[in-house]
């Protein structure tokens, strides 16, 4: 016994205090500072598996053990898009020969299959062109609310919001209400990427700034319009930028309280353009640490974060669970941008295969709506 006691105090020892300060603040609920943040997201060896347990525990606190999920489909409804993203694999110029732009009536036949596949959501993305004008995107939410009147219309992102806004020199406020008008009910809180432009001006340099992905989200939530919040990361970031990220994340959720949920979006290596310059993308211990370490910084004010088994793989999504994680995402249907990307896990998965992942954890199983009201 003495022996294992000069254990522990050896190990303890070996902790740093800015680390055990973090853990100890996060657990109670305290706002952690930037480079508290940071040293969660640095965490190695001890550290890391402390990390993971005071992750989990925070999360049964918060949330208990039920792990959600929602039946959905992804609409992508055209590859052509003007910004170039490095990270994306998925984009494709006017005359490619797989450019692609859906049609009302294929928007119709997308959404007759996921009625029959029993999803309550439709999540609505894709590029933008100044060949696809504001009147189109509101014609895909017209179009899917009069098939399908009773899905919940996830849709667009403030990407397409602000190249609307910017085509039509309208104010933010007004594209939004026509969407509003037209049937939309959320938006993904996509194209955040990381939200420090000297990241943002390297791998999206044609993307809207970090402050006007605020202003747009921000706008969204007064207007009755709650979001996703997500973190792309892996490419040049640094620590030093994804705790910046989580930080700006939980400030915006402070004064709106319109996220519904935070999504961790590893950057997937293989065939995006950055590829050949980024050395392999984020580990899968980097994934674990960015799940828990959000779980810690973001605490009651986000309370769900999901795990995103298309780009972490089923089985490293179901240990996420484990860090921090509640959420399973959705059985998605089509997902075409991270598989364009280079990602090998599918891009479908049944909702029975859900629950079967979820209880080989021990915990239960729950079909979630977009808002997170549980289904059955």
């Amino acid at each position: 016994m003495a022996n294992l006691a000069n254990y522990r105090r050896t190990e303890l020892s070996q902790i740093d205090p800015v680390f055990s300060q973090a853990v100890e603040k996060g657990l109670n609920g305290e706002d952690l500072a930037q480079g508290e943040v940071e040293a969660l997201l640095s965490a190695r060896g001890k550290e890391f598996s402390m990390l993971i347990m005071a992750a989990d525990a925070l999360r049964q606190k918060l949330v208990g053990d039920v792990v959600t999920y929602v039946v959905n489909r992804n609409l992508n409804f055209t590859n052509i898009c003007e910004c170039n993203c490095g990270f994306c694999g998925f984009s494709r110029g006017h005359g490619d020969p797989d450019a692609y732009l859906l049609t009302m009536e294929e928007v119709r036949e997308k959404v007759r299959e996921a009625r029959a596949f029993g999803a309550t959501e439709i999540c609505v993305q894709g590029g933008v062109s100044a060949e696809i004008g504001p009147s189109y995107l509101v014609e895909i939410v017209e179009t899917i609310r009069d098939e399908m009147p009773e899905v919940h219309i996830h849709a667009l992102s403030p990407m397409e919001i602000d190249f609307a806004s910017r085509q039509t020199g309208r104010p933010v406020g007004e594209i939004l209400r026509t969407l509003i008008d037209s049937g939309l009910n959320s938006m993904p809180g996509t194209a955040a990427e990381i939200l420090v432009d000297r990241v943002r001006n390297v791998i999206c340099p044609n993307k809207l700034s970090a402050a006007r992905w605020e202003e747009i989200i921000t706008t969204s939530h007064r207007m009755g319009i709650p979001t996703t919040s997500t973190m792309m990361y892996g490419t040049i970031d640094t620590v030093a930028d994804r705790a910046a990220h989580l930080i700006k994340l939980r400030e915006i959720q402070e004064k709106t309280s319109g996220f519904t949920e935070f999504v961790p979006l590893p950057f997937v290596h293989g065939l995006a353009p950055i590829s050949n310059v980024i050395a392999g993308g984020p580990s899968g211990a980097d994934d674990l640490r960015v799940v828990a370490a959000a779980r810690l910084t973001l605490g009651s004010k986000i309370p769900n974060i999901q795990v995103s088994w298309v780009k972490m793989g089923i089985k490293l999504a179901q240990i996420g669970l484990t860090c921090g994680a509640n959420d399973f995402g959705g059985t998605l249907m089509e997902e075409n941008i991270s598989r364009s990307a280079g990602a090998r896990h599918g891009s479908l998965i049944e909702p029975e295969a859900i629950r079967r992942i979820i209880r080989d954890l021990g915990r239960t199983p729950a079909q979630r709506d977009t808002l997170y009201g549980i289904i059955g």
